[in-house]
């Protein structure tokens, strides 16, 4: 990670790809879904560890990075705390996942394990590549298109600034398109945006 990059606030959005949300048997939201993982669960290295005796998905996503505090009125300032994009997995335990569901409980356990959120750390700046995808062993299984995203980054940045106050150094997870499935112990992994460089990570 870079040194001067400090991670506050993990935020993901649910559901924001219609086919993502259609894969799983969900609805498509009306407003953005908004859940956290710890701070520990933060993995810029290049190695995925999967917790023994449990199904861990990929999930590819668009990391959007927060430069300053505060809470955006407008889209245009929304757009203005934005001061980096990257790519990302956020890894998930879909069994336990399911199971919490069903019962109606929260879905932390599933969603923030140790190392469950995979970034890269080399934030774009400007403007962000519209496409995106994920290759597990050289074969293509995710690919996004920010077209395709339900909420933009300016509605999510204002849904979650209307609960709380944005923070530097925030990151959010901002959806993943249709196409997630389960990781094994040797998959190499390969995350990017179109054009771009990628990430190679290694699955263990």
């Amino acid at each position: 990670m870079r040194e001067d990059l400090k991670i506050e606030n993990i935020y993901c959005v649910g559901r924001n790809f219609e086919g993502h949300a259609k894969e799983l048997g969900n609805k498509v939201p009306k407003s953005p879904l908004i859940f956290q993982k710890s701070s520990s669960a933060v993995n810029t290295k290049d190695i995925i560890k999967i917790p023994k005796n449990q199904i861990i998905e990929h999930e590819l996503e668009i990391v959007v990075l927060i430069g300053k505090d505060g809470s955006p009125k407008t889209r245009n300032e929304a757009n203005s705390f934005i001061s980096g994009y990257s790519i990302g997995l956020d890894l998930t335990d879909r069994r336990l996942q399911t199971d919490l569901k069903k019962k109606g409980l929260p879905w932390f356990a599933a969603k923030s394990f140790k190392g469950s959120a995979v970034f890269n750390s080399n934030f774009i700046k400007h403007e962000c590549p519209k496409e995106f995808y994920l290759k597990i062993n050289q074969e293509i299984r995710q690919e996004g298109n920010l077209k395709d995203m339900i909420f933009s980054f300016e509605s999510i940045l204002l849904h979650i600034s209307n609960i709380v106050d944005l923070k530097k150094g925030d990151i959010i997870f901002t959806g993943t398109p249709e196409g997630v499935g389960p990781l094994a112990s040797g998959d190499q992994i390969e995350i990017g945006f179109k054009d771009h460089p990628s990430k190679k990570l290694i699955v263990i």
